[in-house]
Formats: structure tokens, C-alpha cells, sequence
């Protein structure tokens, strides 16, 4: 609804904001099984010390590649409650 109680008009969000939800998926690429976060809305380097702290708290290894973090293994719920502890919503 464009307008408010009194009358004012309230612009709608641009699409350039529309963001994505993040995502935890499994991944399997050849013999090896990824768990990949997708959608981190956030800088490179945020991203880069956020990939560097689930793999120290995993205990796993992993890379970032264009925006997505992957961590080696099956490691999906830990992943999750790892985000949610940080305050990142993700499914």
C-alpha cells in the first residue's frame, strides 16, 4: 500500500533491493560432498573472515568462490547453528 493513514505517500523499495534469503545446501561435485552457504549478502571481506571462522570452529576445510562459501563435508546442521548464532537467518 502506497500511502499511509494520513495521506502521505510511502515509495515502494526499489527491485536492486530485493535480497535473497541465505541458503545452506549440500553439495556433491564429484567424489567430494560440499556444504555450500549461498546469498551472504555482505562485503568480501566480511565474507572472507566469516568462511575463516566456520572453518576453524568446524574444523573443516573450505574456500570462498564468487560470493558462496564452501566447506568440505557434510556439515549442514552445524552450519546453521553456527549462522544462527551469529545472528544470520538462513534455511
Amino acid at each position: 500500500m502506497p500511502f499511509t493513514i494520513d495521506g502521505s505517500w510511502v515509495p515502494s523499495k526499489p527491485a536492486s533491493e530485493n535480497i535473497k534469503p541465505v541458503k545452506v545446501r549440500l553439495v556433491k561435485r564429484g567424489k567430494s560432498i560440499l556444504t555450500v552457504i549461498l546469498n551472504l549478502n555482505k562485503p568480501e571481506k566480511e565474507l572472507l573472515d566469516l568462511a575463516s571462522l566456520l572453518k576453524k570452529k568446524l574444523g573443516s576445510g573450505g574456500a570462498l568462490k564468487e560470493e558462496t562459501i564452501e566447506i568440505q563435508g557434510d556439515k549442514v546442521n552445524e552450519v546453521l547453528k553456527l549462522l544462527k548464532e551469529l545472528g544470520i537467518k538462513a534455511s
